[in-house]
């Protein structure tokens, strides 16, 4: 599902926007990070999305810590908009993803952004060799 089908089907959780295509534009800027980069990808939320998604429409999040010392840096960001293929959330301390194969990934290392991103690079780099 791309973000556009996600935010429509989440909308009708809430009956304010309920069947009003006229909110999904709005809602669609509101709950998404990178509203105009493509929408199979970069599905990080914002502050109002996380909330939206985890109050409103209830959707589950799978809670990873990050280990002590780790700093989100810009090359985590664009590692996490490239290979996480589901809503997610992140602070300064955890990331919140509502894929459950995403997060099983995730906590196999041990939450460390920085390894999961390179880790993701070199699988794909070796993919396109062997291509």
């Amino acid at each position: 599902m791309n973000k556009l089908e996600i935010t429509k089907k989440l909308a009708n959780k809430d009956p304010k926007y309920n069947q009003d295509p006229k909110y999904i534009p709005m809602l669609y800027k509101a709950w998404w990070a990178n509203w105009k980069n493509n929408e199979d990808r970069s599905f990080k939320l914002t502050d109002s999305g996380y909330k939206y998604f985890n109050e409103i429409a209830e959707v589950k999040f799978y809670e990873i810590r990050f280990p002590v010392g780790l700093v989100v840096t810009n090359r985590i960001i664009i590692d996490l908009d490239r290979y996480i293929d589901c809503p997610y959330y992140i602070n300064n301390d955890k990331i919140y993803v509502t894929g459950e194969k995403i997060a099983v990934q995730l906590v196999l290392f041990d939450g460390d952004l920085t390894k999961f991103g390179k880790a993701k690079r070199e699988t794909k780099k070796r993919n396109s060799k062997s291509s």
